[in-house]
């Protein structure tokens, strides 16, 4: 081998490490999990059943790395602040034209409190949302569902920021200035407050509000239960112990809490929970490892955001 083959070899070979290494930080952008639920190394209620094999220490592949240029933002350390969405519509309709089949019941919008919101997005205008929570949150906002929602209301011109650290919940947003630093510079119109990392800290996420409504008395909020995680989405009774589930007395005091704070409250878990269960197949086939979403199970969020925020007939 001569020595211009020999470094084409050597330069190709980090191409192909480098776009590995993007490939799978950008499939898991929020990596360290760190509480009981959001913990890639529980053990999961699904495993007994599962056909699925996930590797120790990282996600499965992605069959389907994201296709837009993710912009990422100064953060602090284990902190990820970046752009949304990450895939193109085409990606999108590639990967619900292929993922399972299933079916749920549209959750309910009477834009009580997304008026705002509603109005923008009809009518026209800016619409800034930012995206605050956890690596479940993440996986969200990488389903692309922002995508979907310009193409919904092309009078609208969204701009969308995703602010999330792995097991990240209010109680971490709260503190150290991070509203003040890494939240309010983007001037959020529309904050979306969710994943499975909240612990029923009804009080952070109430400070959370107050701190951007100081600055931004017009932003609105959407507080989502959570979804995925290690507990069995088949078991009526396991969810309903589930700190995150909107099924359980989490999902009931989150809804509360919306209610007294004038947020829109959004049941992700119900939806997730009954599209699972009408593909009749086991869960794990929508999941990268024991707690997060692949390609499939990011577009089943998608879906049902996109069911919230239909258009009216």
């Amino acid at each position: 081998m001569n020595t211009i083959t020999r470094c084409g070899s050597v330069l190709l070979t980090a191409a192909l490490c480098l776009a590995t290494l993007g490939a799978l930080h950008a499939q898991n952008a929020a990596p360290k999990d760190r509480n009981a639920v959001n913990n890639t190394h529980a053990a999961s209620d699904m495993m007994a059943d599962s056909p699925v094999k996930f590797p120790k220490d990282a996600p499965l592949p992605a069959k389907y790395p994201e296709d837009l240029r993710m912009h990422y933002y100064r953060a602090e350390k284990d902190y990820y602040l970046f752009d949304s969405p990450s895939r193109s519509l085409k990606q999108i309709a590639k990967i619900q034209a292929e993922m399972p089949k299933g079916q749920f019941t549209a959750p309910a919008n009477d834009w009580k409190h997304l008026a705002r919101t509603r109005r923008r997005l009809t009518e026209g205008g800016d619409l800034r949302i930012l995206a605050l929570g956890d690596s479940i949150v993440c996986d969200t906002m990488r389903s692309g569902w922002v995508a979907k929602l310009q193409e919904a209301y092309p009078k609208a011109k969204i701009k969308s920021t995703v602010y999330v650290r792995g097991g990240g919940g209010c109680k971490h947003y709260r503190l150290e200035n991070r509203v003040q630093n890494y939240l309010l510079p983007w001037k959020p119109d529309l904050v979306l407050i969710g994943g499975i990392s909240q612990g029923k800290d009804y009080d952070a996420i109430r400070d959370v509000i107050r701190q951007v409504r100081a600055a931004r008395p017009d932003c609105e909020f959407l507080l989502a239960s959570g979804v995925f995680g290690s507990v069995d989405p088949r078991s009526d009774a396991a969810m309903a112990q589930a700190e995150h589930s909107g099924t359980s007395d989490y999902g009931a005091g989150l809804q509360k809490l919306a209610a007294e704070l004038d947020c829109q409250y959004l049941d992700m878990t119900r939806p997730w929970m009954q599209y699972i269960r009408s593909s009749k197949l086991h869960p794990h086939l929508f999941y990268r490892d024991s707690v997060h979403a692949n390609e499939y199970g990011e577009q089943i969020l998608s879906k049902i955001l996109m069911a919230f925020f239909q258009p009216a007939s």
